[in-house]
């Protein structure tokens, strides 16, 4: 069973991650209200936009309540959105009843993520040759992210690079790498400090370039960067499936799963009192 401590904190990184990543875009809109948090980058970027809980719920009950409020506050920002919602935060953890009952509303899973931490991190495992790692920084690095994430997403590279490539996003608090083959881009990962922790993100490798390490290199290389930078140890990610794997091996553990629903088609009115 995970520490009630990381749970919080893994919560708390989820949050102020996905403010982070928004905060600096134009259209961007942030609301916190009854313990509901809507954070919509403004971007077509669906896993950006979210609506979620800002504490546990208490239950059932409490989660319909906020389940619409989030639907209600989310619906009018005009962008694609998920309803996102931690194991640990659903009613008495129960994740098949919470499943239910949004299902029961018209939300429909889509993806989950699982929140990992790690206090330090072992030695690497091997070294990988021919891989150049540059810093992200300069318009052409900011749109390698960008592009390398949409193509691991599905997602066309304009709304990646409206959403990721942005000069805001990277600024002091951020130590991205491009790893090159060549002059081609083929990974790339984040660490960005938030609340005094390396969070890393858009972790990210060209379908035919898996399966090298290549994600272990690019990622060691921020996280290197962020300590050396900052002093901070600990460091937080959010983990799809696909990347899990290579966080386990690095040393990281799971703390609590992420499940993200799309919102219903329709309005959802107050229910009766």
């Amino acid at each position: 069973m995970s520490d009630p401590t990381e749970i919080a904190e893994c919560n708390a990184q989820f949050l102020a991650a996905w403010i982070h990543f928004s905060r600096c875009l134009p259209g961007h809109r942030i609301e916190h209200t009854d313990g509901v948090s809507v954070i919509l980058s403004g971007t077509a970027m669906a896993l950006l936009n979210i609506a979620t809980l800002s504490s546990p719920a208490g239950n059932l009950t409490d989660l319909e309540r906020r389940a619409r409020i989030g639907a209600e506050l989310a619906r009018t920002g005009g962008v694609p959105w998920f309803f996102a919602l931690s194991d640990s935060w659903a009613p008495g953890g129960d994740a098949e009843a919470t499943a239910e009952l949004l299902a029961g509303l018209g939300f429909q899973p889509a993806v989950s993520i699982m929140g990992m931490v790690a206090d330090a991190l072992p030695t690497p495992r091997r070294e990988i040759a021919g891989l150049e790692l540059r810093r992200v920084g300069d318009a052409e690095t900011r749109a390698a992210v960008a592009d390398l994430n949409s193509v691991a997403y599905g997602l066309p590279l304009p709304i990646g690079r409206a959403a990721l490539a942005h000069e805001a996003l990277w600024d002091d608090r951020a130590f991205g790498r491009v790893g090159y083959v060549g002059d081609q881009p083929v990974c790339c990962a984040a660490t960005f400090m938030v609340a005094g922790i390396r969070y890393v993100g858009f972790v990210a490798t060209a379908a035919e370039h898996r399966r090298k390490g290549y994600a272990e290199a690019v990622m060691r290389c921020c996280l290197d960067d962020a300590l050396s930078a900052t002093g901070a140890q600990k460091t937080v990610l959010h983990a799809t499936d696909l990347g899990r794997p290579v966080y386990d091996v690095m040393g990281y553990h799971a703390v609590t799963r992420f499940a993200f629903y799309t919102p219903p088609p329709d309005y959802l009115p107050p229910p009766q009192a």
